[in-house]
């Protein structure tokens, strides 16, 4: 049998890119897609894949939230993250939710076809463009220096984000699914942790981490 590959991208046409490229390999199977984490995580009850390839930037549930519940409930099924995505604020929570790979989405055929025989065959795999990255991370650790993005919440994660880029409270409301209210106590969280006064240092601040 096959690696059965579930796809999990918000755009339908790099689903179809995806598609297109792995059915060019006899080894593989794209049983399902995924439009969002939710749905994801519906398609890994049901479908049972060997394989999820998984984009991060999801509207709704994200791909980290996802990756993190389909590691919990389905372990044999191995997640590979697929991600426009470098730096180490999505990398390193990525692969601490339990991803088995990340690779970006602007490397070549071969590494993500490499990428997937590796998971499936128990490997970990990381994009090489990303070693540079994980050595830093094993130097902070090392030296034992915590990096103050590393302490917030999925959520506050996200409600960063979403207000570096000009979000009301409650357009972020709408989006998360959550309350103004939320929002709020999310935001005085996050603020205090990163050591922000205001809306400005934090734009500043997620510009100097390329979270926009």
């Amino acid at each position: 049998m096959g690696i059965r590959i579930l796809i999990a991208d918000d755009h339908a046409i790099v689903r179809a890119g995806i598609r297109a490229l792995l059915q060019l390999h006899p080894d593989f199977e794209v049983v399902g897609e995924a439009g969002d984490g939710h749905e994801a995580i519906l398609q890994v009850r049901r479908l049972q894949p060997d394989v999820v390839l998984m984009d991060l930037a999801m509207p709704g549930m994200d791909g980290l939230a996802a990756t993190h519940e389909i590691c919990r409930i389905s372990p044999q099924t191995r997640v590979l993250v697929l991600s426009q995505h470098e730096n180490r604020e999505y990398v390193l929570p990525a692969l601490r939710a339990g991803a088995a790979g990340y690779v970006l989405k602007r490397a070549p055929d071969d590494t993500l076809i490499r990428a997937i025989r590796a998971v499936y065959a128990g490997e970990t795999y990381v994009d090489p463009r990303l070693a540079e990255l994980l050595v830093e991370e094993v130097r902070r650790s090392i030296e034992g220096s915590v990096d103050p993005l590393d302490t917030l919440t999925e959520r506050e994660r996200e409600i960063l984000i979403l207000l570096a880029q000009g979000k009301s409270y409650q357009e972020i409301a709408q989006t998360l699914f959550i309350s103004v209210k939320t929002v709020d106590f999310h935001r005085t969280n996050l603020m205090r942790k990163l050591g922000l006064k205001n809306r400005t240092e934090l734009v500043q601040f997620a510009m100097r981490r390329g979270l926009i």
